[in-house]
């Protein structure tokens, strides 16, 4: 289902299969099938396409179509994946009998009788694609008749990748790909506009490209509307992630180590809201987010009892400085002033305390204790968290398959004895290995870890939704399965 209908996606082929492009090879196999022709060129049927004795005049066949198709609607059975078209050519003649109050004695000729027959091979194969949501393929089916009139009117429509009523399936597939029944806003739009065609189109194809334009406006709005809402669940998503990274930055950082009451102010809200800060607007690879956790480290250290003279002589030197520092850091946010310079003098005194009252206590501190930077004394010092078990977070996402990406829809396993859901993966979180899906409103519906998700598409339980052309692709199925 092309998002752009202008431009509608070619299906994958095999070495075996006619391109869909080539369009010498597709009408060739088109022109032998409604004219009922041989590899040879030889037709094989004697039946005239024209009017006579035995067959009836087109211009009577659309008509008779034309009458038909208000009151047509089939509705899609899951269990029944090929159209009747027996069954609908008798309902056709048998209201061509009644409109020329005749019995049963004529028939259709052949290439009326093809055509119908292609255009309801297509059809099949949009029962057939599993990508079309069920809600939409009974909307489609209301469409047979219209598409089989189009296809005895325009010669030149089978071949015509650009033709309005093309490009309108389309359109409705695209937009309906997250419909997941009927009983939605979206849904009753695109069936008012599908049933106004039907009310309005006899003869004159300009009311496919009627019905295109409001489809396309429909899609403008809902691109709109839901981009919208889509962008505020984003919002919503970083945020929180961005709390998650911050809480265990300082889990990991504070992890059994002592934290002064008077300090808890500073390091679990100040210094947690200026984190949280510059992870949301610089990520977590930022040069801006490494500063501010070095300092939370120094911070840590700098408050934790002193158990060596290398300790109490880094402290006494380094004291001024990383109170300077983070004094700085603080004030770039929007806290308030005083809560700031409380935050600093109960870090002064803490640092006084502890140089004070140490048994390492010296007049003359020594300088040259210790060869090693404050960087690595702090890095010995620090106590490891248990890892969680499992591969990290960049080698689950790794494992993804490559057409898993941001903006793909899917149809998603939801639970044991729960219905699948259509959804669109609208975020990935790589530092978690966590993927989170919306529904067509932009809304959030589930989220994934990668691990979990890809054992799901490998055991099928969930799976890509193919958002291409439905018509070429329906049409490059039925091509190749007249030429074998």
């Amino acid at each position: 289902m092309s998002s752009d209908s202008d431009t509608p996606d070619t299906p994958e082929t095999s070495k075996n299969d006619v391109d869909i492009n080539d369009t010498e090879k597709v009408s060739k196999a088109i022109k032998s099938f409604i004219n009922g022709e041989s590899e040879d060129g030889a037709t094989t049927s004697t039946a005239q396409s024209g009017a006579g004795k035995q067959f009836h005049d087109r211009r009577d066949v659309i008509k008779a179509l034309t009458s038909l198709q208000t009151a047509y609607k089939p509705k899609f059975n899951p269990d029944e994946t090929s159209i009747r078209t027996d069954s609908f050519k008798h309902a056709l003649l048998n209201s061509m009998a009644k409109m020329g109050n005749t019995n049963m004695t004529k028939s259709l000729n052949a290439i009326d009788g093809r055509t119908i027959d292609f255009v309801e091979m297509l059809f099949g194969a949009f029962l057939r694609d599993n990508n079309i949501s069920v809600a939409i393929k009974s909307l489609l089916l209301e469409l047979q008749i219209p598409l089989i009139k189009v296809a005895m009117l325009d010669s030149q429509f089978f071949q015509n990748n650009k033709h309005a009523a093309r490009r309108m399936l389309d359109t409705v597939a695209h937009l309906g790909i997250g419909i997941e029944n009927a009983d939605n806003t979206l849904y009753k739009t695109i069936l008012l506009i599908v049933e106004q065609l039907q009310t309005t189109f006899e003869q004159n194809l300009n009311s496919f490209n009627t019905a295109l334009t409001a489809l396309n406006r429909l899609k403008s709005i809902e691109q709109d509307k839901t981009g919208k809402q889509e962008e505020e669940t984003q919002r919503a998503i970083f945020k929180e992630h961005a709390r998650q990274v911050v809480l265990t930055e300082l889990q990991k950082n504070t992890y059994k180590k002592i934290i002064q009451k008077d300090l808890k102010p500073l390091i679990l809200k100040q210094w947690a809201a200026l984190m949280f800060q510059r992870f949301v607007k610089y990520g977590k690879d930022s040069s801006q987010w490494n500063e501010i956790v070095i300092l939370l480290k120094h911070l840590v250290y700098s408050v934790q009892p002193i158990k060596t003279s290398e300790q109490w002589v880094l402290l006494n030197n380094d004291s001024g400085i990383l109170i300077n520092d983070i004094e700085t850091q603080l004030k770039t946010t929007k806290l308030s002033p005083g809560g700031i310079d409380a935050s600093i003098f109960a870090l002064k005194e803490i640092h006084a305390d502890l140089i004070e009252s140490s048994e390492f206590f010296q007049e003359q501190p020594d300088y040259t204790l210790s060869e090693r930077s404050i960087d690595e004394i702090i890095e010995d010092s620090i106590e490891e968290m248990p890892d969680d078990e499992g591969e990290p977070p960049h080698i689950q996402i790794s494992r993804l398959p490559t057409d898993v990406k941001q903006g793909v829809w899917f149809e998603i396993y939801n639970g044991e004895d729960r219905p699948l859901r259509r959804v669109k993966l609208s975020v990935i979180l790589f530092d978690e290995a966590k993927l989170v899906f919306v529904d067509r409103h932009g809304d959030k519906v589930i989220e994934k870890f990668a691990n979990e998700f890809i054992e799901e598409l490998n055991t099928n339980k969930s799976k890509i939704i193919a958002d291409h052309s439905i018509f070429n692709h329906a049409l490059g199925q039925i091509i190749n399965s007249i030429i074998r």
